[in-house]
């Protein structure tokens, strides 16, 4: 399986014939539009930086309403959150997406999660081997929101997003928060590979990538 980032929220996961990005974002942003040709776009809320799908070549399914999707060896489910902490009276909703894909490996993407997850999200996220978290606040829950939620779910790799780096546009908090509290974090360039036996070996693993 590989992971390759996007920038912002922005990842492609590539699984046997599964390509899936998460979260594209348009040129206001501040990253280079991504040239590929997913055949899944997930899609957490419909905010510019979130949902330009239609920068994105080819044919593929976009999937951005909270509920259950079934396309054979990918099985998504999307869990029902805010955007911010009063219920999305500032920001609106947003789409945790977790997915089951070919490998058997189990990946969540919180999208710009805004609060502390409750017990029923974290029942239905028990157990996922990778999460996507956002770690930068202003817009979303900050790095110490989102070091305690790495925290009790355990995932076994880690890969941080929606920070402040070089191409943003806009303010947004610091990667060094969030990874401080770690202690195994690996840069990488260009794509991460793994496999189902490997996954498992890993505990709280962060993968940072490199532009």
């Amino acid at each position: 399986m590989k992971f390759m980032w996007l920038g912002h929220s922005s990842f492609a996961i590539e699984d046997g014939n599964i390509f899936l990005v998460t979260d594209p974002f348009d040129k206001s942003v501040g990253y280079p539009i991504p040239n590929v040709k997913p055949t899944h776009v997930t899609e957490s809320h419909q905010h510019f930086d979130h949902n330009a799908h239609n920068l994105l070549r080819g044919n593929f399914e976009v999937i951005k309403e909270p509920k259950s999707y079934d396309f054979g060896a990918l099985k998504i489910e999307g869990i029902p959150t805010y955007h911010d902490e009063e219920k999305g009276a500032k920001r609106g909703n947003n789409i945790i997406f977790k997915m089951r894909f070919p490998s058997s490996i189990t990946v969540a993407h919180f999208g710009d999660l805004g609060h502390m997850i409750d017990k029923d999200v974290i029942e239905k996220l028990k157990g996922v081997d990778a999460i996507m978290i956002p770690v930068g606040g202003v817009f979303t829950i900050d790095a110490k929101k989102a070091i305690e939620i790495s925290n009790i779910l355990k995932p076994h790799v880690i890969f941080p997003m929606h920070y402040m780096t070089k191409y943003v546009s806009f303010e947004l908090g610091k990667l060094e928060d969030f990874t401080s509290a770690f202690k195994d974090v690996v840069k990488v360039k260009g794509a991460f590979e793994i496999s189902p036996e490997e996954i498992k070996k890993l505990d709280r693993k962060v993968i940072v990538f490199e532009m």
